[in-house]
């Protein structure tokens, strides 16, 4: 039988994936809110699929990291980001991480049936125009942005772009916590970004590191 673990923080939205996948005959249905306990609920499951959301309250976009660890634990998890974001860079960012498919809140209970079957049978899935403005982003490459950020900047940029927090990026890189947001102003000032949404929106657009 069938296991599926839907990781979320919408009340709404586990109760819409759990009576959808229960009239599938998906009997086995684990579910968590938060990154932390979404990972350990799947080292401790390890359901055959997994549904993830990419944004969880007070931390934006921490499902590309969520993805990456239970991708790198196993290279064979399925992986269905359920995600209100259409931002091509942000899809495309998910499935690099390690995402099978992708697919919007919005869609069709016959849709998301669509997209989990796939899954299941270990097969991508993008519906057409999402596939089209991820293929449209991969084709334009990267522009010189960032030419003038330190080689510091350039790794706290990159970090930031998959989804990382200010405490994950000081731990990871072995530097101060207010080492991390000083360069994050920094870098804010020699792009003319305003404020840390613009820039974590535009570190998934333009990562330096991967354009290196």
């Amino acid at each position: 039988m069938t296991s599926v673990l839907i990781i979320d923080d919408h009340p709404m939205v586990l109760q819409g994936c759990r009576r959808v996948l229960e009239d599938m005959g998906i009997g086995r249905l684990y579910e968590a809110t938060t990154v932390v306990s979404g990972y350990r609920a799947f080292l401790r499951h390890h359901p055959d699929v997994v549904i993830v959301d990419l944004t969880f309250q007070g931390d934006d976009l921490g499902g590309l990291s969520l993805i990456r660890r239970i991708a790198s634990s196993d290279r064979k998890a399925r992986i269905l980001v359920l995600s209100m974001h259409n931002d091509p860079a942000i899809v495309s960012r998910a499935l690099e991480s390690g995402a099978l498919s992708y697919v919007l809140k919005d869609m069709s209970s016959s849709e998301f049936s669509t997209a989990f079957e796939k899954v299941q049978l270990g097969e991508a899935h993008l519906s057409h125009r999402l596939a089209m403005q991820v293929a449209m982003l991969r084709s334009k490459g990267n522009d010189s942005a960032t030419k003038d950020l330190t080689s510091r900047e350039v790794q706290i940029l990159s970090l930031l772009g998959k989804g990382n927090s200010y405490d994950k990026i000081a731990a990871k890189l072995g530097i101060s916590y207010k080492t991390v947001t000083n360069a994050c102003s920094s870098i804010r000032a020699k792009l003319k970004i305003n404020t840390l949404a613009e820039l974590i929106r535009f570190a998934i657009h333009n990562d330096p590191e991967r354009s290196s």
